[in-house]
């Protein structure tokens, strides 16, 4: 049975190749939905993340996997808006590196994903930034919980305002802890899937620090050029 599931999968793969989606290149037989030469493309940020938020005092640490250039506006597009999850993995693996290379990230006890509001979930039905924690947990060893923060107020897109201080202001007592004994005590990477201004991750880390979490550190797929 496995072997003709397998035979199948191979003569499909053959009449109805995949292809690249973003550069429409075939694929090869182990990559999902984008090329290993277009993955490679992608610029790698070295080093901690310096944003143009004003006051982020409650972030420990900020860590970027690569460059939001075309080709990562691309892959997060066909992420968030068109169901490509399988793309969870490959962020997963640009960004497991950076844990398991820095020993004061290994050590962390829990990754936990920047949540969506419950109409905004709704419309999407999954949470990107969950779905990178958990691909990434299982690539650390670093247990996901998803229930610790909740978005209590569905607010106005982020990427709609140019100005810092409006982003600031935007995300204030945007975030609620739900488990304060999760996170009492514990060191924490906060997990999204870009950082921009670096507001939604300070007011996730404000909130997670006045319940007790001992450090919070930041780590996104994509940062922009500055």
């Amino acid at each position: 049975m496995i072997f003709l599931s397998r035979f199948f999968k191979y003569v499909l793969e053959f009449i109805f190749p995949p292809f690249c989606i973003v550069c429409d290149g075939q694929l090869s037989l182990n990559d999902k939905l984008v090329c290993r030469s277009c993955l490679s493309d992608l610029k790698k940020v070295e080093g901690i993340v310096r944003t143009g938020v004003i006051d982020f005092d409650c972030i420990d640490e900020i860590r970027a996997g690569v460059y939001y250039d075309q080709k990562l506006q691309t892959l997060i597009h066909h992420f968030k808006y068109q169901r490509a999850l399988a793309l969870a993995d490959a962020f997963a693996d640009m960004l497991t590196p950076i844990i398991l290379e820095n020993a004061l990230w290994r050590t962390s006890d829990l990754l936990i994903p920047v949540p969506l509001h419950k109409v905004k979930f709704r419309e999407r039905s999954f949470n990107q930034s969950e779905e990178i924690a958990k691909a990434l947990s299982g690539k650390v060893g670093i247990p996901c919980s998803a229930d610790v923060l909740l978005r209590r107020t569905n607010t106005e897109s982020q990427t709609q305002m140019a100005d810092a201080q409006e982003r600031v202001r935007n995300m204030t007592n945007v975030f609620v802890v739900k488990n304060t004994h999760t996170v009492s005590g514990k060191t924490v990477i906060l997990i999204d899937d870009l950082i921009t201004t670096g507001s939604t991750a300070n007011a996730c880390a404000r909130v997670l620090k006045q319940h007790g979490a001992q450090k919070v550190y930041v780590l996104t797929v994509g940062r922009p050029y500055f």
